[in-house]
């Protein structure tokens, strides 16, 4: 259990970095125009403030588990990325992005696969 818990956090640190580097820095503007129309001003500091935590999010997946020190980071990371992905699933219903949701709803049940996972079927 704990190589597949590993692969998993792997590959969900990976998406979630391509995701943060996505919404951070490399705007589609076309693609996030619904978003830009229901929050306005506020859009480019709420994918800023997204981006950053996604990111850390990604990295707490798997850093702490790989250094050895604070290993207890890595279930808080994933249950707090279930968390964002539910976020962002209301987000993406309400601006009607169907596609999107459903990756949001297989990112957010691995996320929380890995929170359970960490916390009480193999701990660090």
């Amino acid at each position: 259990m704990n190589i597949a818990l590993w692969a998993l956090q792997i590959v969900l640190a990976l998406k979630f970095a391509s995701t943060a580097y996505t919404h951070g820095f490399r705007r589609d503007q076309a693609k996030m125009q619904r978003g830009e129309q229901r929050f306005g001003a506020m859009t480019r500091p709420l994918l800023t403030v997204v981006a950053l935590c996604t990111f850390l999010g990604g990295a707490g997946l798997v850093l702490p588990g790989a250094l050895g020190i604070l290993t207890w980071l890595t279930p808080l990371a994933a249950a707090l990325l279930a968390l964002m992905m539910l976020g962002a699933i209301k987000f993406h219903v309400t601006c009607c992005e169907k596609p999107k949701i459903a990756a949001d709803l297989v990112l957010f049940a691995l996320a929380a696969f890995v929170a359970y996972g960490r916390w009480g079927i193999a701990p660090f």
